[in-house]
């Protein structure tokens, strides 16, 4: 779901390493088919990227993802409201099996890094 993205208090930022373009793109592809964002499929372009990077809007509902098999694990970050972040959080553990690595909170804003691997 690409449509124009407006900051506020349901952004939520994903950054997307340590991982192969196709496995960027079926986490993408998860949320983007819940949440409006500025996503877009990745093109292949001459120089494989390290990093990927989309904003979600987390204010809807969601709905129930699809458990999604990727080829190696990912590393995601999000950032943003502690709110929108946790219904992020607990989209993206439904789809894949999740690993917390490191929590950062604050009145705020929130960051998560998740470690994201196939069920």
């Amino acid at each position: 779901m690409t449509a124009e993205m407006s900051e506020g208090e349901w952004e939520v930022s994903v950054e997307l390493s340590d991982c192969a373009r196709e496995d960027a793109e079926a986490v993408f592809r998860v949320l983007g088919g819940l949440f409006r964002s500025d996503w877009s499929e990745l093109q292949p372009e001459g120089r494989e990227a390290n990093v990927w990077l989309s904003r979600f809007d987390a204010s809807g509902d969601g709905g129930r993802p699809d458990a999604v098999t990727l080829r190696s694990p990912v590393t995601a970050e999000l950032q943003g409201s502690p709110h929108a972040v946790e219904r992020m959080h607990g989209v993206l553990t439904e789809a894949f099996g999740v690993v917390e690595v490191l929590e950062v909170a604050g009145d705020q804003e929130k960051q998560l890094r998740l470690r994201l691997e196939t069920r």
